[in-house]
């Protein structure tokens, strides 16, 4: 309390300052200040009109209180104590050492099943590249290559077809051209409770005493009104007109929608819901895709615009403002700002708890893509009629024949939709690089669970070695290297097994030439052994020619 005495007292002090410089706008100000303060949740600037006018001072004074009562709200938090002896954490390391098991036991399994889909999508990859049909020029597609698998590339167009939202009171004010994808997302400003957490060990024995430190945050976020917050019951989340705006949007386009799944704490609003993918077509949210999306003679369905967000979906615009409406009359809350966005939120203020932002955004046409699909024919729609085009695209099923037809395999269905302009050999060369980086990860990714499972085992003497504080360091580092010895050593001789199980032609030769190779050094170094331990024979005494001097022989007396 002594920190926002102190703060309060700075804003008093610079809140003098202004009004000994206000002169005859000294009374606007205070106005002015006035309108910002609530007193019994109504507005002082509209309710005191006919009222005795307060002095700036008194204005100040309030105004400060309101912002210091702010700022407590801010740094309020809530501490939780919680204590772990060593039996506490005996226990807990036997529930560690049965996830490690199950860890140990299911990260081979991983493996073995990661590197069978990846020989299953290189070989679907390899179908694409036998069995593509190149389309040079996607306008005029024929009927010849109907139901196989082809490549075109081209631009996605709409042609002159305008886009706009469902009718209701939060449409766009005249349909937009050249879009083709349109939406609306609707935020509202909530707390969120957020957490940290600081352990500290006893000095002796194996316990642990654990302090989480619980506070408030606030942020935008699309996923609707929050319930109260678990550690601070005395601060709910306001709706505001959440529900107002529910009901001008008008009935949503799905049933309902999934559940929420449960997500780490700490994670940003907006991280959350990409997470549990906000389902646009909910109220007040809303969005629409333009039927008359195609690329060249091929029609686009609103199904491979959803599914292949990363092509049709990654660059979002901003709906030009002046095809926002300024207001609307059945909320009159609302007001749009400078950036083309309808918002509770007055001009220059901080958004409040319950305040709500509605933005626009599109997808505009006229970029490329490209395709690797299959050709078919579109079936009239009831509602819409005989389609534009006549002509359109979806996945390939592969069965891959073997021993000259005699075996098939059914690989499932597969095509491959990339944006801008690439031929059939870069899509290819880019499918097979994402697949092998997507493997690498995968192999990493089970690695580390191996490791972390044999690391886990060991939990229950690590937890005894802690006990002692030289000991516990040394014997969490000691398992540590063995754990991870292990783990990489079960690791590779999975991953080869299962290479061998799965490329067998390849292994083959692979083991092939290491054999031949070690043959050859071992038959070399036999040769070598051998000629080393044969005896050597006596030397032979050189012949002495006839005329060669006799060897003279002194002696000495």
């Amino acid at each position: 309390m002594t920190v926002l005495r102190s703060i309060k007292f700075a804003l008093l002090l610079a809140a003098l300052a202004v009004a000994g410089t206000a002169g005859e706008s000294g009374e606007l100000r205070s106005n002015h200040i006035r309108s910002k303060v609530q007193v019994n949740n109504v507005d002082v600037g509209t309710t005191t009109s006919h009222a005795q006018p307060k002095s700036l001072m008194d204005a100040a004074e309030e105004f400060i209180d309101f912002e210091v009562d702010l700022l407590r709200r801010r740094l309020q938090t809530v501490d939780e104590t919680t204590r772990c002896n060593t039996w506490c954490k005996l226990k807990q390391s036997l529930g560690l050492t049965i996830i490690g098991l199950l860890l140990i036991c299911i990260s081979p399994c991983l493996m073995w099943k990661n590197e069978g889909r990846h020989v299953k999508e290189l070989r679907r990859i390899d179908f694409c590249k036998n069995k593509a049909v190149v389309i040079d020029n996607s306008d005029v597609p024929t009927d010849e290559h109907t139901g196989d698998l082809v490549h075109f590339v081209g631009k996605v167009s709409v042609d002159d077809d305008v886009l706009d939202l469902k009718s209701g009171a939060l449409n766009i004010s005249s349909p937009l051209t050249k879009a083709l994808v349109i939406k609306r997302t609707c935020s509202i400003y909530q707390k969120f409770e957020q957490s940290a957490q600081q352990t500290k060990n006893d000095m002796i024995g194996a316990g642990q005493t654990t302090t989480t430190t619980f506070s408030i945050k606030e942020d935008w976020t699309p996923m609707g009104p929050k319930g109260p917050l678990e550690h601070f019951p005395n601060d709910p989340n306001s709706r505001g007109i959440w529900d107002e705006l529910v009901t001008e949007s008008g009935p949503s386009d799905t049933a309902s929608s999934p559940a929420a799944m449960k997500l780490p704490p700490n994670l940003p609003p907006q991280m959350a819901a990409l997470f549990q993918q906000v389902d646009l077509n909910q109220s007040p949210h809303c969005m629409s895709v333009s039927k008359s999306a195609h690329v060249g003679g091929f029609g686009l369905s609103r199904d491979i615009i959803m599914t292949e967000k990363a092509v049709f979906q990654s660059n979002w615009m901003q709906v030009p403002a002046e095809l926002v409406p300024d207001h609307i009359e059945s909320l009159p809350e609302l007001r749009k700002d400078r950036y083309g966005n309808l918002t509770t939120v007055e001009e220059g203020d901080q958004p409040t708890n319950g305040d709500v932002m509605i933005k626009f955004e599109y997808i505009a046409d006229g970029f490329d893509a490209s395709f690797i699909v299959q050709q078919v024919l579109l079936d009239a729609d009831p509602e819409a009629g005989v389609p534009e085009h006549k002509y359109g695209v979806d996945k390939q099923k592969i069965i891959d024949e073997k021993c000259c037809g005699k075996i098939t395999d059914d690989l499932g269905v597969i095509w491959m939709v990339r944006a801008g302009r690439h031929d059939l050999k870069e899509m290819i060369m880019m499918a097979k690089e994402d697949e092998k980086a997507v493997t690498k990860v995968l192999r990493i990714l089970c690695w580390i669970l191996l490791v972390a499972g044999w690391m886990m085992l060991f939990s229950i003497f690590t937890t005894l070695l802690s006990t002692l504080p030289l000991l516990g360091a040394l014997g969490s580092a000691a398992f540590f290297i063995v754990a991870l010895i292990v783990g990489t050593v079960c690791c590779c001789a999975v991953t080869a097994v299962a290479y061998f199980r799965y490329r067998p032609l390849i292994t083959a030769i692979i083991l092939a030439i290491a054999g031949g190779i070690a043959g050859i050094i071992i038959w070399r170094l036999n040769d070598a052994n051998e000629a080393s331990l044969q005896p050597t024979s006596a030397p032979v005494a050189a012949p002495k020619f006839f005329m060669e001097p006799e060897e003279l022989v002194l002696e000495y007396y």
